[in-house]
Parts: C-alpha cells; sequence; structure tokens
C-alpha cells in the first residue's frame, strides 16, 4: 500500500503520600499466575489486528499514569487512533503495581511499566527509589523501567506557574544512577532519561554511556532544546554521532508540540525539529532531522509523553505525530518507529514479517 494512503487510511479507520520510596498499590494477582509469553501473544495479536486491517498501529513507550486519569477513555482513544499498546508508568505516589492492575484489566492494551522517576520520590531518596524498582523489575512482572528526570526543567505550564521546585538536577555520578546504568546493562532492561540539552551537560552524559555500553538507553524528547543560547553542539549531526558511538542509545519523539510552541523561560521556540511556518500545522520537519529518522530508525521511538495533566490531549497528540513525522519516513522506517522498534526493546525480539 501506497504509504501516505497507509497513514490517511489508518486515521479514517479508527475515525499517596511521600514516603521517600515508591508507593505500593495493592498487589495484583501472584506472580506464578503471571505469563510474560502469553503478555507478548496478547499484544502481537493487537497490533496484527491493525495491520490486518490496514493501520499503522503505534506503541506508545513514555507516558505517566496517575490514578485521576480516566483510563476508559484512554482505551477508547487508542482503539480510534491505533495505538496498539502504552506503557504506562505510574506516578511514584500510586506505585508500579498500578501499571500491572492496568495490564490485568486490559492486558492488550498496558506493558506493566515501573513507577516513574519523575516526582521527589526519585529526585529526594534516589537510592531507596532505584533499589525498590530493581527489586520489582526482578519479580518478572514488568518489561520496562519509567523515565528518570536527570536533569528537567519546569514545563511550560509548571514555569508559568512558578514551580521552581521542578527544575530538576540528580548527580549523573550519583550511586543510584549508576547503579541504574549497571543494572539495566546487566539485565537489559530498558529505561528513559529527561535530560535537558546544555553543552555543558553533554561531556558527563557521554562518559555514562561510554562506562555502561550495554544498557538500553532512551533518551526522551529527541529535538526538544529549550534555551538555545546553551548549546552549540545538539542538532541532527550530533544525535548521529551518538548512535555511532552507542549502539544501545535511542530516542523518543515525545513532547510532540506545535512547531510554534515558545518555552517562556526562554522565548525559543522548544522543538529544533521544526520549520516554523505558521497555520495550518505551524511548521514541517525540517530536512536534516527527516534524513536522520530516515537514515536511522531503528533508534527512534514512538511516544506521546502524556500525564495527568494533559492525557486529553492524546488523541492530538498522536494524529500531530503521524502529520508531521510519520508522513515524511520512508515504509521501513515509518513501521521501525511505529512499533517495531518498541517491540524489540520490550520483549527482545524482532518484530519479524
Amino acid at each position: 500500500m501506497n504509504r501516505r494512503r497507509f497513514l490517511i487510511s489508518s486515521a479514517a479507520l479508527l475515525p499517596a503520600t511521600l514516603r521517600g520510596s515508591v508507593a505500593r498499590a495493592q498487589e495484583p494477582q501472584a506472580a506464578s499466575a503471571f505469563s510474560r509469553e502469553r503478555a507478548i501473544a496478547g499484544w502481537r495479536s493487537r497490533i496484527e489486528d491493525f495491520l490486518g486491517r490496514g493501520a499503522l498501529p503505534i506503541v506508545d513507550t513514555q507516558a505517566t499514569y496517575h490514578h485521576s486519569i480516566d483510563v476508559e477513555f484512554i482505551v477508547r482513544e487508542m482503539d480510534a487512533n491505533g495505538i496498539a499498546q502504552v506503557a504506562f508508568a505510574p506516578f511514584a505516589g500510586d506505585g508500579s503495581a498500578a501499571s500491572f492492575a492496568l495490564y490485568e484489566k486490559y492486558p492488550q492494551y498496558f506493558i506493566p511499566t515501573t513507577a516513574d522517576g519523575s516526582s521527589e520520590h526519585f529526585y529526594w531518596y534516589p537510592d531507596r527509589f532505584v533499589s525498590d524498582v530493581i527489586a520489582e523489575i526482578k519479580t518478572g512482572r514488568y518489561f520496562l523501567m519509567g523515565e528518570y528526570e536527570l536533569r528537567h526543567y519546569p514545563s511550560p505550564r509548571q514555569w508559568r506557574a512558578g514551580r521552581m521546585d521542578r527544575d530538576v538536577t540528580v548527580s549523573l555520578d550519583s550511586k543510584a544512577v549508576h547503579e541504574l546504568f549497571r543494572f539495566s546493562e546487566e539485565n537489559k532492561v530498558a529505561f528513559l532519561i529527561h535530560y535537558e540539552v546544555e553543552d555543558v551537560l553533554l561531556p558527563p552524559l557521554e562518559a555514562l554511556l561510554s562506562r555502561y555500553p550495554g544498557a538500553p538507553v532512551v533518551w526522551a524528547h529527541v529535538g526538544q532544546v529549550r534555551y538555545h543560547n546553551r548549546t552549540k553542539r545538539y542538532g541532527p549531526d550530533y544525535v548521529r554521532a551518538l548512535i555511532t558511538r552507542f549502539p544501545n542509545l535511542r530516542f523518543d519523539l515525545g513532547s510532540m508540540v506545535y512547531p510554534g510552541q515558545v518555552y517562556p523561560g526562554s522565548g525559543d521556540r522548544d522543538m529544533i525539529l521544526y520549520q516554523f511556518t505558521g497555520p495550518p500545522q505551524g511548521g514541517y520537519l525540517k530536512p536534516e532531522w527527516k534524513a536522520l529518522f530516515n537514515e536511522h530508525p531503528e533508534r527512534f521511538l514512538a511516544a506521546s509523553d502524556i500525564d495527568a495533566g494533559r492525557f486529553r490531549q492524546f488523541p492530538d497528540i498522536i494524529q500531530r505525530m503521524r502529520r508531521l513525522i510519520f508522513s515524511e519516513l520512508t515504509d521501513r522506517a515509518l513501521h521501525q518507529i511505529a512499533y517495531r522498534n518498541a517491540w524489540r526493546l520490550i520483549t527482545g525480539e524482532a518484530w519479524g514479517d
């Protein structure tokens, strides 16, 4: 099928109290009753169902769950917008078990993912948080680890609200961060990092990646640069160089903001992926980023970056990703980035035809 028709048909077809550790939700079913093989088979069945109907399935690898999210809304929008699965990493106050409970209720829709390191539970108590997550991974119930904020600016919404407590730094030299990378490398369990782009921050991350080259790390929000005057290095050439040096490093497409969105802290447009043109779409994918995605499609992942504050935007974010990025990809890159890369990361196996 023609790639653009494929994209069009896809859319047409689918008209806690802070305790210093990962909070524990009520424990789900016994581990002995859980089958990883059965979980993987269910996810494959749903992906194949979309493909059989001529729709491009997407596996969303970055989303933060909170108990206030309307899960039935998410499930309906997944069906309507071609989302096969979501790796819903819970807010740490809800605990990792909340993600497993979602899987139990909707086993073909959700991928059990450990609690998200995007709150005080992680950056105030990193040693305990990482220790708890490792213990949970060892139960065999979880397939991914959630996002870890190692350097995080306040979001536009938080900046406007004066939430400077969301200006977070966790030392890359800390015991917890090294333990996280070491465990990931030894057990081949992937995790995401939120790490802002500044020239002074890049060498420490490169050193960490060099020390743990086997760790499957996903650097979230490719192309998000909120202070342009703080970096002269970052761009498609830099990302291409990292891909060459670090075979287990991947990037996700989370933070699917409009091309013209401005970060209030700097006044800069915070996604350098796009050439800004104004309405109706606001811009288009720059040729140099398009070339990178098509040359190295195995290193990028689809992601929505939804959370409790923006989960109602879920369908808009997905359609924006299809319109602004997927429409510019070759057939091979399209399928790699939409679901095949996630499949390998989650199951450890190539998708296969």
